[in-house]
């Protein structure tokens, strides 16, 4: 099972890398620029992704040997290795945190493809995130009347608190949603021939249009959010990644998003975990 677990954690690594690289991305990090963001750069997330493949090897691992029925005791397992794994990342990046939300989200997904192939079930885009929803199924517990008492609170227990929004807590939950959306969208892309980049570009921009993406609100409260959903369905319309017109618009949209320093990290952290479970999905 090792060549197994690796090749979770080395797809993961993958998935993020290619998420990185994926340029123009309207406030995110790129080859381009460093997007609304002045603590870090293309070389910031490279630091990161590196030192996070143990973690994703260790819930696929941990999904595969558990046993039990009830899966929601997975996440009890992967949680401490979640904080770790937010440690490593903190000290490669010295202390930035580029992947806080997608280590929550890809322990989980690479627990739940861990433990279909414990299971011999089959592994696709539905068996995942329906695991996954089972494994996140008691995950809103912290979200109670102690939360109101709570200091540093997160983007997404913030958001809790002021819009009652569950954030990527409640997507877990529900199954990822956000997720099999954008893989309808990268998998229509692909069968009607375009590069994979594109294809990835266009689930990106499918998740900008709809997700409460946390990081957005945090930064520039719900008025941003309201911003880049609009702008997203404007570059939709001219093309996106898949046209010169959606290109230029993009390009011109990242110059607004870095000004106003919107930065739809939920969408980008979807996105690359879409890809993730497509590669899964093949190999």
């Amino acid at each position: 099972m090792e060549y197994f677990f690796n090749e979770v954690s080395l797809l993961a690594q993958k998935a993020l890398v290619y998420e990185v690289l994926l340029t123009p991305k309207p406030g995110l990090v790129d080859r381009k620029n460093s997007g609304a963001h002045d603590d870090m750069d293309i070389h910031t997330f490279m630091d990161s992704i590196l030192v996070l493949g143990e973690y994703f090897k260790e819930c696929a691992s941990i999904g595969y040997f558990y046993d039990g029925d009830d899966f929601s005791k997975i996440f009890d397992l992967i949680r401490p290795l979640g904080v770790e794994a937010e440690e490593k990342m903190f000290n490669a990046t010295k202390g930035v945190n580029t992947h806080k939300g997608a280590i929550f989200i890809f322990g989980i997904l690479s627990a739940a493809i861990g433990s279909l192939k414990g299971n011999d079930e089959k592994i696709n885009i539905k068996t995942i995130t329906q695991r996954g929803g089972c494994i996140s199924c008691n995950i809103l517990k912290d979200f109670d009347d102690n939360l109101l008492s709570k200091k540093n609170l997160t983007y997404g227990e913030t958001q809790y608190v002021k819009y009652g929004n569950y954030g990527i807590r409640g997507e877990a939950k529900d199954g990822f949603p956000s997720i099999k959306m954008a893989y309808n969208t990268l998998i229509e892309c692909l069968y009607e021939g375009y590069e994979f980049q594109i294809a990835m570009g266009e689930s990106l921009l499918k998740l900008m249009k709809t997700v409460f993406d946390s990081n957005v609100v945090g930064r520039t409260e719900i008025e941003g959010l309201e911003f880049m959903r609009e702008n997203a369905a404007k570059a939709d319309s001219l093309g996106g990644y898949k046209t010169s017109e959606g290109m230029c618009k993009l390009k011109e949209i990242d110059k607004i998003f870095i000004k106003k320093r919107i930065s739809p990290g939920g969408c980008a952290d979807l996105c690359a975990a879409t890809v993730f479970i497509y590669w899964i999905s093949k190999s």
